[in-house]
């Protein structure tokens, strides 16, 4: 998600007005499974940290891991919030999911999320 390529196609995708709604769709879905496995992983590891916790310091390899998805998150932040404010209810939905799990996993402060989300309730 963060080679060139793909970064600016999914930059275009989300931010083009003539792009379709379903490309529109199925690249928010991406990042919202892409955060969920991230969810699954950091959930395993830290399971896994509480059995090994006084024998490893493994704190560091789930850091690393949670630094990596909070980096690809801030690269599309920004093309994810505006997707509050499109016209076809899918994609507003979609766009909420996948800012639930941004918010859940703390990879941004919330301040940067609270006026779209005020938008979206007056919407």
């Amino acid at each position: 998600m963060l080679g060139q390529d793909i970064r600016e196609l999914y930059i275009d995708l989300l931010t083009r007005k003539e792009a379709p709604v379903k490309m529109r769709c199925q690249v928010l879905r991406n990042m919202l499974m892409y955060l969920m496995e991230e969810e699954a992983r950091m959930i395993k590891a830290d399971q896994e940290w509480k059995k090994l916790q006084n024998k490893e310091d493994l704190k560091e390899m789930g850091d690393i891991q949670s630094g990596m998805a909070s980096t690809i998150i801030q690269v599309y932040i920004k093309q994810i919030l505006e997707s509050f404010f499109h016209h076809h209810s899918q994609v507003r939905m979609i766009a909420l999911s996948v800012i639930t799990l941004i918010l859940r996993q703390g990879l941004v402060h919330p301040v940067q999320i609270v006026p779209y989300l005020i938008s979206l309730v007056v919407l």
